[in-house]
């Protein structure tokens, strides 16, 4: 390797699943690296999953929606900014756990006191113990306390989503973004006005991770 060996960067692009490992630029990268080139790979996808759900993005999304007019939020969006408090205080915690840094969070979380419960958790609500036991029990077990509060990790999560989707950008999802713009387009002018559009939390973010 000299100094005219190209340096290459490899990026996996939002989004994709981000539960699952997407082996795409690991495969390139490793084939390039093995030709002698001076390759790395960047998950700008997950990247960008964590910058938001921060505390300091929650914030961000905060200040967004106290910059928009009250009859334009949802009420979905108003119930997370009465809640913020709770939300900024365990996003931390819920990525960490679900990223397999802090086993130790799976009793707290799966005790459903610990995270705040917006309307993902109306899923839960279709499961009934009829001896008034924990009605998620058949689901997951008394072995299944890691599952479990996986599965309540990931609704919280997905409440925070649909809170971006309604205040910051209708185009945000975690498995895809702004896939309308990529498919079935008769003409470029769609995906031109949206590139001329002001930018918003989540374009300011993506751009901050690139530079």
């Amino acid at each position: 390797m000299n100094a005219l060996t190209p340096r290459i960067l490899c990026v996996i692009p939002p989004m994709t699943q981000l539960n699952t490992p997407y082996p795409s630029t690991a495969y390139i990268t490793g084939f390039l690296r093995s030709r002698g080139f001076n390759a790395v790979q960047e998950d700008l996808a997950l990247a960008l999953v964590l910058a938001l759900f921060s505390r300091d993005g929650l914030q961000q999304v905060r200040e967004v929606i106290h910059a928009t007019p009250l009859a334009k939020q949802t009420p979905l969006v108003q119930a997370f900014d009465e809640h913020f408090e709770r939300y900024a205080a365990t996003i931390t915690a819920a990525i960490s756990f679900l990223q397999g840094r802090d086993a130790t969070l799976a009793h707290r979380i799966g005790s459903r006191s610990f995270l705040p419960e917006g309307p993902r958790f109306a899923s839960l609500d279709v499961y009934v113990d009829d001896d008034g036991g924990d009605p998620l029990a058949w689901a997951f077990g008394a072995l299944g306390a890691q599952d479990r509060a996986r599965h309540i990790a990931t609704l919280y999560l997905n409440d925070i989503a649909d809170v971006l989707r309604d205040a910051v950008d209708p185009r945000f999802e975690f498995v895809r973004y702004a896939e309308s713009l990529a498919g079935s387009q008769a003409s470029f002018e769609p995906l031109a006005q949206a590139l001329a559009a002001p930018l918003n939390l989540v374009d300011s973010t993506l751009v901050a991770l690139t530079l």
